[in-house]
Protein backbone atom coordinates (compact mmCIF):
# COMPACT_ATOMS: atom_id res chain seq x y z
CA UNK A 1 0.00 0.00 0.00
CA UNK A 2 1.36 3.40 -0.85
CA UNK A 3 2.52 5.65 1.83
CA UNK A 4 4.45 8.97 1.61
CA UNK A 5 8.26 8.50 2.67
CA UNK A 6 8.40 10.87 6.37
CA UNK A 7 10.46 14.26 6.53
CA UNK A 8 12.32 14.59 9.31
CA UNK A 9 10.19 15.19 12.86
CA UNK A 10 7.23 15.21 11.09
CA UNK A 11 3.67 14.82 12.56
CA UNK A 12 1.71 11.30 11.67
CA UNK A 13 -0.93 13.50 11.41
CA UNK A 14 0.58 15.46 8.19
CA UNK A 15 1.95 12.39 6.82
CA UNK A 16 -1.71 11.21 6.52
CA UNK A 17 -2.97 13.92 5.47
CA UNK A 18 -0.39 14.24 2.65
CA UNK A 19 -1.58 10.76 1.64
CA UNK A 20 -4.54 11.63 1.23
CA UNK A 21 -3.64 14.37 -1.21
CA UNK A 22 -0.96 12.34 -3.07
CA UNK A 23 -3.63 9.61 -3.53
CA UNK A 24 -6.20 12.10 -4.81
CA UNK A 25 -8.67 11.59 -2.55
CA UNK A 26 -12.00 13.75 -1.93
CA UNK A 27 -13.14 11.47 0.94
CA UNK A 28 -11.76 11.43 4.41
CA UNK A 29 -13.40 8.18 5.75
CA UNK A 30 -12.40 6.60 2.21
CA UNK A 31 -8.56 7.36 3.59
CA UNK A 32 -9.22 5.54 6.95
CA UNK A 33 -10.70 2.59 5.10
CA UNK A 34 -7.66 2.50 3.00
CA UNK A 35 -4.86 2.81 6.44
CA UNK A 36 -6.94 1.50 9.01
CA UNK A 37 -9.74 -0.38 7.67
CA UNK A 38 -11.52 1.61 10.04
CA UNK A 39 -13.75 4.62 9.32
CA UNK A 40 -13.73 5.71 12.83
CA UNK A 41 -10.12 6.41 13.41
CA UNK A 42 -10.12 10.48 14.49
CA UNK A 43 -7.99 13.02 13.92
CA UNK A 44 -6.04 13.67 16.74
CA UNK A 45 -2.60 15.47 16.58
CA UNK A 46 -0.55 14.95 19.22
CA UNK A 47 -1.28 11.12 21.01
CA UNK A 48 -2.68 9.59 17.75
CA UNK A 49 -4.47 6.04 18.46
CA UNK A 50 -4.86 2.70 16.05
CA UNK A 51 -1.09 2.65 15.20
CA UNK A 52 -0.67 -1.10 14.97
CA UNK A 53 -3.50 -1.49 12.58
CA UNK A 54 -1.80 1.11 10.25
CA UNK A 55 1.78 -0.11 10.72
CA UNK A 56 0.68 -3.54 9.88
CA UNK A 57 -1.30 -1.80 6.34
CA UNK A 58 2.01 0.21 5.57
CA UNK A 59 4.75 -2.19 6.69
CA UNK A 60 6.06 0.18 9.30
CA UNK A 61 6.84 -0.53 12.96
CA UNK A 62 4.30 0.65 15.01
CA UNK A 63 7.20 1.65 17.98
CA UNK A 64 9.06 4.00 15.38
CA UNK A 65 5.58 5.69 14.84
CA UNK A 66 4.65 5.96 18.18
CA UNK A 67 8.58 7.20 19.02
CA UNK A 68 9.28 9.32 16.22
CA UNK A 69 5.91 10.81 14.59
CA UNK A 70 4.01 12.00 17.69
CA UNK A 71 4.42 13.71 20.82
CA UNK A 72 4.28 10.90 23.15
CA UNK A 73 8.45 11.35 24.08
CA UNK A 74 7.21 14.87 25.85
CA UNK A 75 4.46 13.24 27.96
CA UNK A 76 6.58 9.55 28.84
CA UNK A 77 9.24 10.80 31.16
CA UNK A 78 6.69 12.63 33.25
CA UNK A 79 4.40 9.86 33.91
CA UNK A 80 4.45 7.38 36.35
CA UNK A 81 6.17 3.47 34.26
CA UNK A 82 2.48 2.26 34.65
CA UNK A 83 0.59 4.78 33.30
CA UNK A 84 3.34 5.50 30.29
CA UNK A 85 2.75 1.68 30.00
CA UNK A 86 -1.31 2.51 30.09
CA UNK A 87 -0.58 5.37 27.57
CA UNK A 88 1.63 3.57 25.24
CA UNK A 89 -0.83 0.74 24.35
CA UNK A 90 -3.97 2.75 24.45
CA UNK A 91 -2.39 4.42 21.37
CA UNK A 92 -1.07 1.09 19.91
CA UNK A 93 -4.62 -0.58 19.89
CA UNK A 94 -7.55 0.34 18.28
CA UNK A 95 -9.90 -0.70 21.19
CA UNK A 96 -8.37 0.98 24.59
CA UNK A 97 -9.82 4.51 24.57
CA UNK A 98 -8.34 7.56 26.88
CA UNK A 99 -4.93 8.60 25.39
CA UNK A 100 -4.79 12.33 26.03
CA UNK A 101 -6.65 11.78 29.65
CA UNK A 102 -4.06 9.37 30.50
CA UNK A 103 -1.26 11.42 29.84
CA UNK A 104 -3.01 14.15 31.43
CA UNK A 105 -2.74 17.15 29.31
CA UNK A 106 -6.54 17.31 29.70
CA UNK A 107 -6.56 18.43 32.90
CA UNK A 108 -3.43 20.05 32.69
CA UNK A 109 -2.78 23.64 33.82
CA UNK A 110 -0.67 24.25 30.60
CA UNK A 111 -3.41 23.93 27.58
CA UNK A 112 -2.21 23.07 24.09
CA UNK A 113 -2.13 25.86 21.46
CA UNK A 114 -5.73 26.79 19.84
CA UNK A 115 -4.48 26.36 16.01
CA UNK A 116 -1.39 24.19 14.41
CA UNK A 117 1.02 26.26 14.36
CA UNK A 118 4.18 26.96 11.54
CA UNK A 119 7.24 28.99 10.63
CA UNK A 120 6.93 30.93 7.03
CA UNK A 121 10.74 30.30 6.52
CA UNK A 122 10.26 26.64 7.31
CA UNK A 123 7.78 26.79 4.58
CA UNK A 124 10.25 28.26 1.98
CA UNK A 125 12.57 25.96 2.96
CA UNK A 126 10.81 22.42 2.60
CA UNK A 127 9.15 24.10 -1.18
CA UNK A 128 12.43 24.36 -2.05
CA UNK A 129 13.78 20.93 -0.89
CA UNK A 130 10.97 18.85 -1.28
CA UNK A 131 8.45 20.32 -3.56
CA UNK A 132 5.45 20.54 -0.52
CA UNK A 133 5.90 21.80 2.97
CA UNK A 134 4.26 19.16 6.11
CA UNK A 135 3.89 19.87 10.20
CA UNK A 136 6.57 19.66 11.91
CA UNK A 137 5.89 17.97 15.48
CA UNK A 138 8.36 20.15 17.10
CA UNK A 139 6.28 23.43 16.40
CA UNK A 140 3.24 21.79 18.20
CA UNK A 141 4.51 21.96 21.55
CA UNK A 142 2.47 23.99 24.24
CA UNK A 143 4.50 26.95 25.35
CA UNK A 144 7.40 26.22 22.35
CA UNK A 145 6.62 29.60 20.20
CA UNK A 146 9.47 29.95 18.63
CA UNK A 147 11.39 28.12 15.58
CA UNK A 148 14.80 26.60 16.45
CA UNK A 149 15.72 26.38 13.22
CA UNK A 150 15.60 30.47 12.07
CA UNK A 151 14.93 32.29 15.55
CA UNK A 152 11.77 33.56 14.87
CA UNK A 153 8.22 33.22 16.12
CA UNK A 154 5.91 30.71 15.05
CA UNK A 155 2.61 31.78 13.28
CA UNK A 156 -0.67 30.37 13.92
CA UNK A 157 -2.49 28.38 10.91
CA UNK A 158 -6.31 28.35 9.89
CA UNK A 159 -6.25 24.71 11.16
CA UNK A 160 -7.42 23.73 14.61
CA UNK A 161 -5.33 21.86 17.03
CA UNK A 162 -8.03 19.68 18.17
CA UNK A 163 -9.73 18.13 15.75
CA UNK A 164 -13.20 20.76 14.42
CA UNK A 165 -14.18 17.83 11.85
CA UNK A 166 -13.80 14.27 13.72
CA UNK A 167 -12.02 12.82 10.58
CA UNK A 168 -10.10 15.47 8.54
CA UNK A 169 -6.55 15.55 8.26
CA UNK A 170 -5.88 18.59 6.61
CA UNK A 171 -2.39 19.04 5.09
CA UNK A 172 -0.16 22.15 5.25
CA UNK A 173 0.04 25.08 2.62
CA UNK A 174 2.21 27.41 1.93
CA UNK A 175 -0.60 29.75 1.39
CA UNK A 176 -0.76 30.01 5.28
CA UNK A 177 1.61 32.39 5.21
CA UNK A 178 -0.07 36.32 5.52
CA UNK A 179 2.34 38.16 7.01
CA UNK A 180 2.58 41.79 5.93
CA UNK A 181 5.80 42.53 7.57
CA UNK A 182 8.73 40.99 9.50
CA UNK A 183 8.74 38.33 11.41
CA UNK A 184 9.02 38.61 15.21
CA UNK A 185 12.65 37.28 16.99
CA UNK A 186 12.25 35.50 19.48
CA UNK A 187 14.07 36.30 22.90
CA UNK A 188 16.44 33.87 24.58
CA UNK A 189 13.65 32.10 26.93
CA UNK A 190 11.69 31.19 23.94
CA UNK A 191 14.53 29.57 21.81
CA UNK A 192 15.55 27.88 25.22
CA UNK A 193 12.52 26.29 25.70
CA UNK A 194 11.92 25.52 21.93
CA UNK A 195 15.42 23.76 22.37
CA UNK A 196 14.23 21.66 25.15
CA UNK A 197 11.55 20.29 23.28
CA UNK A 198 13.47 19.25 20.34
CA UNK A 199 15.83 17.41 22.39
CA UNK A 200 12.86 15.76 24.12
CA UNK A 201 11.32 14.85 20.45
CA UNK A 202 14.62 13.23 19.44
CA UNK A 203 15.55 11.08 22.37
CA UNK A 204 13.31 8.13 21.97
CA UNK A 205 12.66 5.22 24.46
CA UNK A 206 13.96 6.66 27.96
CA UNK A 207 13.43 5.66 31.32
CA UNK A 208 10.99 7.11 33.72
CA UNK A 209 11.95 8.39 37.26
CA UNK A 210 8.35 8.63 38.38
CA UNK A 211 7.12 10.42 41.32
CA UNK A 212 9.89 9.18 43.54
CA UNK A 213 12.78 10.35 41.09
CA UNK A 214 11.33 14.15 39.99
CA UNK A 215 10.81 15.04 43.94
CA UNK A 216 14.45 13.38 45.00
CA UNK A 217 15.73 15.73 41.64
CA UNK A 218 13.95 19.19 42.57
CA UNK A 219 14.83 18.73 45.58
CA UNK A 220 18.78 18.54 44.91
CA UNK A 221 18.24 21.35 42.55
CA UNK A 222 17.10 23.99 44.84
CA UNK A 223 20.28 22.80 47.42
CA UNK A 224 22.93 23.31 44.41
CA UNK A 225 20.80 26.79 44.36
CA UNK A 226 21.07 27.90 48.09
CA UNK A 227 17.20 27.88 48.19
CA UNK A 228 16.91 25.00 50.83
CA UNK A 229 17.11 25.10 54.32
CA UNK A 230 16.77 21.49 55.70
CA UNK A 231 13.79 20.12 54.34
CA UNK A 232 12.50 23.48 53.50
CA UNK A 233 12.79 25.18 49.98
CA UNK A 234 12.98 28.95 49.37
CA UNK A 235 10.51 28.90 46.70
CA UNK A 236 11.05 32.77 46.32
CA UNK A 237 14.03 32.70 45.14
CA UNK A 238 13.89 30.72 42.38
CA UNK A 239 10.96 32.21 41.13
CA UNK A 240 12.57 35.18 41.27
CA UNK A 241 14.97 33.87 38.94
CA UNK A 242 12.65 32.13 36.62
CA UNK A 243 11.12 35.65 36.20
CA UNK A 244 13.69 36.68 35.15
CA UNK A 245 14.12 34.60 32.55
CA UNK A 246 11.11 34.00 31.11
CA UNK A 247 8.38 36.43 30.55
CA UNK A 248 5.16 37.50 32.27
CA UNK A 249 3.21 37.42 28.92
CA UNK A 250 4.92 34.10 28.13
CA UNK A 251 4.08 32.58 31.26
CA UNK A 252 0.15 33.97 31.68
CA UNK A 253 -0.13 32.30 28.33
CA UNK A 254 1.02 28.88 29.16
CA UNK A 255 -1.02 29.68 32.43
CA UNK A 256 1.73 29.15 34.77
CA UNK A 257 1.66 32.45 35.99
CA UNK A 258 -0.06 33.07 39.63
CA UNK A 259 0.74 33.94 42.87
CA UNK A 260 4.40 35.09 43.71
CA UNK A 261 5.67 32.04 43.62
CA UNK A 262 2.38 29.81 41.96
CA UNK A 263 1.23 27.13 43.52
CA UNK A 264 2.37 24.80 41.07
CA UNK A 265 5.92 26.01 41.83
CA UNK A 266 6.18 24.93 45.20
CA UNK A 267 4.35 22.15 44.44
CA UNK A 268 7.50 21.17 41.97
CA UNK A 269 9.82 21.03 44.94
CA UNK A 270 7.51 19.24 47.33
CA UNK A 271 6.42 15.57 47.31
CA UNK A 272 5.37 14.58 44.12
CA UNK A 273 1.66 13.40 44.22
CA UNK A 274 0.65 13.81 40.73
CA UNK A 275 2.38 14.76 37.33
CA UNK A 276 3.68 17.98 35.93
CA UNK A 277 3.53 19.07 32.37
CA UNK A 278 6.55 18.64 30.41
CA UNK A 279 6.40 22.63 29.75
CA UNK A 280 6.82 23.04 33.72
CA UNK A 281 9.67 21.01 33.91
CA UNK A 282 11.45 22.46 30.83
CA UNK A 283 10.34 25.71 32.22
CA UNK A 284 12.95 25.06 35.22
CA UNK A 285 16.05 23.28 33.52
CA UNK A 286 16.29 26.51 31.20
CA UNK A 287 16.56 28.45 33.79
CA UNK A 288 18.82 26.21 36.78
CA UNK A 289 19.97 23.39 34.19
CA UNK A 290 21.15 25.39 31.03
CA UNK A 291 23.25 23.99 28.35
CA UNK A 292 22.74 20.45 29.97
CA UNK A 293 21.09 18.12 27.83
CA UNK A 294 17.68 16.64 28.57
CA UNK A 295 18.84 13.22 28.39
CA UNK A 296 21.27 13.33 31.22
CA UNK A 297 18.41 15.47 33.35
CA UNK A 298 16.16 12.60 33.06
CA UNK A 299 19.16 10.08 33.59
CA UNK A 300 19.52 11.85 37.00
CA UNK A 301 16.31 11.92 38.08
CA UNK A 302 16.07 8.37 37.10
CA UNK A 303 19.32 7.19 39.20
CA UNK A 304 17.75 9.32 42.41
CA UNK A 305 14.54 7.14 42.68
CA UNK A 306 16.88 4.74 43.90
CA UNK A 307 18.06 6.96 46.56
CA UNK A 308 17.38 6.72 49.96
CA UNK A 309 14.80 9.36 51.12
CA UNK A 310 16.64 11.69 54.14
CA UNK A 311 15.71 11.38 57.37
CA UNK A 312 14.49 14.23 59.80
CA UNK A 313 17.47 16.08 61.22
CA UNK A 314 19.88 13.78 63.16
CA UNK A 315 19.48 13.57 67.21
CA UNK A 316 22.22 15.50 68.81
CA UNK A 317 24.22 14.51 71.96
CA UNK A 318 23.39 16.09 75.26
CA UNK A 319 24.97 15.49 78.66
CA UNK A 320 22.58 13.29 80.83
CA UNK A 321 22.12 15.67 83.77
CA UNK A 322 21.57 18.59 81.32
CA UNK A 323 19.03 16.55 79.40
CA UNK A 324 16.86 15.45 82.78
CA UNK A 325 17.23 19.26 83.55
CA UNK A 326 15.26 20.21 80.68
CA UNK A 327 12.81 17.55 80.68
CA UNK A 328 11.60 18.77 84.10
CA UNK A 329 11.57 22.20 82.75
CA UNK A 330 9.29 21.17 80.02
CA UNK A 331 6.86 19.11 82.24
CA UNK A 332 6.65 22.29 84.32
CA UNK A 333 5.77 24.08 81.01
CA UNK A 334 2.94 21.84 80.09
CA UNK A 335 1.91 21.90 83.95
CA UNK A 336 1.53 25.46 84.19
CA UNK A 337 -0.48 25.97 80.59
CA UNK A 338 -1.88 23.17 79.94
CA UNK A 339 -0.51 22.00 76.74
CA UNK A 340 2.33 21.79 74.44
CA UNK A 341 1.10 24.93 72.00
CA UNK A 342 0.46 27.15 75.07
CA UNK A 343 3.98 26.23 76.14
CA UNK A 344 5.88 27.34 73.85
CA UNK A 345 3.41 30.60 73.38
CA UNK A 346 3.99 31.43 76.78
CA UNK A 347 8.24 31.43 76.65
CA UNK A 348 8.92 28.01 75.85
CA UNK A 349 9.91 27.74 72.54
CA UNK A 350 13.19 27.71 72.98
CA UNK A 351 13.29 25.26 74.95
CA UNK A 352 10.89 23.12 72.71
CA UNK A 353 13.28 23.65 69.96
CA UNK A 354 16.33 22.25 72.22
CA UNK A 355 14.14 19.26 73.73
CA UNK A 356 13.56 18.59 69.54
CA UNK A 357 16.73 18.85 68.60
CA UNK A 358 18.35 16.55 71.31
CA UNK A 359 15.23 14.52 72.70
CA UNK A 360 12.64 14.32 70.29
CA UNK A 361 10.93 11.04 70.63
CA UNK A 362 10.55 12.00 74.61
CA UNK A 363 9.09 15.11 73.79
CA UNK A 364 6.55 14.07 71.05
CA UNK A 365 5.32 11.46 73.78
CA UNK A 366 5.30 13.30 76.28
CA UNK A 367 2.65 16.17 74.42
CA UNK A 368 0.89 13.52 73.39
CA UNK A 369 -0.40 12.86 76.55
CA UNK A 370 -1.31 16.71 77.91
CA UNK A 371 -3.41 17.03 74.60
CA UNK A 372 -6.40 19.34 75.89
CA UNK A 373 -9.27 20.16 73.96
CA UNK A 374 -9.36 22.98 71.92
CA UNK A 375 -12.94 24.10 73.26
CA UNK A 376 -15.18 23.98 76.07
CA UNK A 377 -19.04 23.22 75.20
CA UNK A 378 -20.01 21.69 78.69
CA UNK A 379 -20.45 25.47 80.28
CA UNK A 380 -22.68 26.78 77.20
CA UNK A 381 -26.21 27.73 78.69
CA UNK A 382 -27.94 25.94 75.46
CA UNK A 383 -31.65 27.35 77.35
CA UNK A 384 -29.96 31.07 76.89
CA UNK A 385 -28.30 30.93 73.87
CA UNK A 386 -31.83 29.21 72.30
CA UNK A 387 -34.17 32.03 73.29
CA UNK A 388 -31.69 34.30 72.00
CA UNK A 389 -31.55 32.85 68.57
CA UNK A 390 -34.94 32.30 68.32
CA UNK A 391 -35.71 35.76 68.75
CA UNK A 392 -32.95 36.47 66.10
CA UNK A 393 -35.00 33.84 63.97
CA UNK A 394 -38.28 35.55 64.28
CA UNK A 395 -36.59 39.05 63.07
CA UNK A 396 -35.01 37.30 60.18
CA UNK A 397 -38.37 35.87 59.16
CA UNK A 398 -40.19 39.62 59.54
CA UNK A 399 -37.70 41.09 57.49
CA UNK A 400 -37.92 39.00 54.87
CA UNK A 401 -41.45 38.02 54.90
CA UNK A 402 -42.03 41.36 52.02
CA UNK A 403 -38.96 39.98 49.96
CA UNK A 404 -40.25 38.16 47.26
CA UNK A 405 -36.73 37.81 45.52
CA UNK A 406 -34.89 35.92 47.78
CA UNK A 407 -33.98 32.69 47.24
CA UNK A 408 -36.01 29.49 48.82
CA UNK A 409 -35.87 30.44 53.16
CA UNK A 410 -35.39 26.88 54.04
CA UNK A 411 -33.93 25.30 57.07
CA UNK A 412 -30.46 25.67 56.11
CA UNK A 413 -30.98 29.58 54.85
CA UNK A 414 -32.62 30.37 58.34
CA UNK A 415 -29.10 29.06 59.55
CA UNK A 416 -26.90 30.90 57.40
CA UNK A 417 -28.29 34.17 58.55
CA UNK A 418 -27.28 33.49 61.87
CA UNK A 419 -23.83 33.42 63.83
CA UNK A 420 -21.92 30.45 63.90
CA UNK A 421 -24.28 28.68 61.64
CA UNK A 422 -22.52 25.12 62.21
CA UNK A 423 -22.56 24.93 65.45
CA UNK A 424 -26.16 26.06 65.89
CA UNK A 425 -26.88 22.63 63.10
CA UNK A 426 -24.76 20.64 65.07
CA UNK A 427 -26.66 21.67 68.38
CA UNK A 428 -30.33 21.92 67.40
CA UNK A 429 -30.83 18.97 69.73
CA UNK A 430 -30.56 21.22 73.01
CA UNK A 431 -32.27 23.95 71.51
CA UNK A 432 -35.97 23.30 71.02
CA UNK A 433 -37.51 26.80 70.41
CA UNK A 434 -35.11 27.17 67.52
CA UNK A 435 -36.14 23.30 66.18
CA UNK A 436 -39.86 24.46 66.33
CA UNK A 437 -39.13 27.42 64.48
CA UNK A 438 -37.12 25.85 61.63
CA UNK A 439 -40.11 23.24 61.24
CA UNK A 440 -43.19 25.83 61.61
CA UNK A 441 -41.29 28.66 59.10
CA UNK A 442 -38.92 26.41 56.45
CA UNK A 443 -40.58 27.47 53.42
CA UNK A 444 -40.94 23.90 51.19
CA UNK A 445 -40.60 23.63 47.70
CA UNK A 446 -44.17 24.49 47.04
CA UNK A 447 -44.46 27.45 49.01
CA UNK A 448 -41.16 28.77 47.25
CA UNK A 449 -42.60 28.01 43.70
CA UNK A 450 -46.15 29.86 44.80
CA UNK A 451 -44.10 32.78 45.73
CA UNK A 452 -42.04 32.76 42.39
CA UNK A 453 -45.08 33.16 40.38
CA UNK A 454 -47.06 35.66 42.54
CA UNK A 455 -43.92 38.13 41.82
CA UNK A 456 -44.26 37.41 38.29
CA UNK A 457 -48.00 38.17 38.80
CA UNK A 458 -47.21 41.34 40.14
CA UNK A 459 -44.48 42.60 37.87
CA UNK A 460 -47.15 41.73 34.77
CA UNK A 461 -49.75 43.58 36.36
CA UNK A 462 -47.34 46.99 37.60
CA UNK A 463 -46.18 46.66 33.97
CA UNK A 464 -50.47 45.90 32.73
CA UNK A 465 -49.37 42.85 30.90
CA UNK A 466 -51.06 39.54 30.46
CA UNK A 467 -48.90 36.38 30.13
CA UNK A 468 -50.10 32.97 29.82
CA UNK A 469 -49.68 30.24 32.21
CA UNK A 470 -47.08 28.21 30.11
CA UNK A 471 -45.25 31.99 29.85
CA UNK A 472 -45.20 32.88 33.65
CA UNK A 473 -43.74 28.84 34.22
CA UNK A 474 -40.91 29.18 31.53
CA UNK A 475 -39.94 33.05 33.75
CA UNK A 476 -40.25 31.02 36.94
CA UNK A 477 -38.43 27.62 36.00
CA UNK A 478 -41.06 25.48 36.84
CA UNK A 479 -40.70 22.39 34.55
CA UNK A 480 -43.57 19.61 34.07
CA UNK A 481 -43.14 16.89 35.79
CA UNK A 482 -41.77 19.09 38.79
CA UNK A 483 -44.66 21.43 39.87
CA UNK A 484 -45.24 20.63 43.27
CA UNK A 485 -49.13 19.84 44.52
CA UNK A 486 -49.29 22.48 46.89
CA UNK A 487 -48.50 25.08 43.48
CA UNK A 488 -50.74 23.02 41.28
CA UNK A 489 -53.63 23.57 43.98
CA UNK A 490 -52.90 27.33 44.00
CA UNK A 491 -52.98 27.66 39.73
CA UNK A 492 -55.88 25.97 40.44
CA UNK A 493 -57.14 28.42 42.55
CA UNK A 494 -56.73 31.26 40.58
CA UNK A 495 -58.85 29.66 37.73
CA UNK A 496 -55.75 28.58 35.83
CA UNK A 497 -53.93 31.72 35.34
CA UNK A 498 -56.13 32.82 32.04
Amino acid sequence: MYFPRPYPDELLYSLIARCRVHLGLDSHKGLLRLLFDDTRVAAITDLPTHLELLAGNIGWKAEELLQQHTLFPLYAPFIPEARRRRLRQAMLAADIPGAIGLAGSSTSRVKWPGWLRYCPLCFEDMQGRYGEVYWRRCWQAMGADACPVHGCMLLDSPVPYRRQERHEFISASPVFDRRGGALGVAGSGAMAVSGLVVQLLSLGACPTPGYRGWTRFYQVLAADHGASRGRQVKAGILWERVRSCHTSGWLACNGLLGDEPPSWFVALFRKHRNSFSFLQHITLWSVFRPGQAVGEIIREAHDMAHYPVPKPYAQLPAAPGQLQQRREHWLAALSRNGGAKQARINGGGALYAWLYRHDREWLMQTNGTRHTKSGNNSQVDWSKRDRYLVRLLIRIGEYAAEDLALPRKSRNWFLGQLPHRASVAHHLGQMPLCRAFLERYSESVGEFQIRRLTRAILEDTRQGNHSNLWELERRCGLQKGRVAPLTVGFINYMGGLD
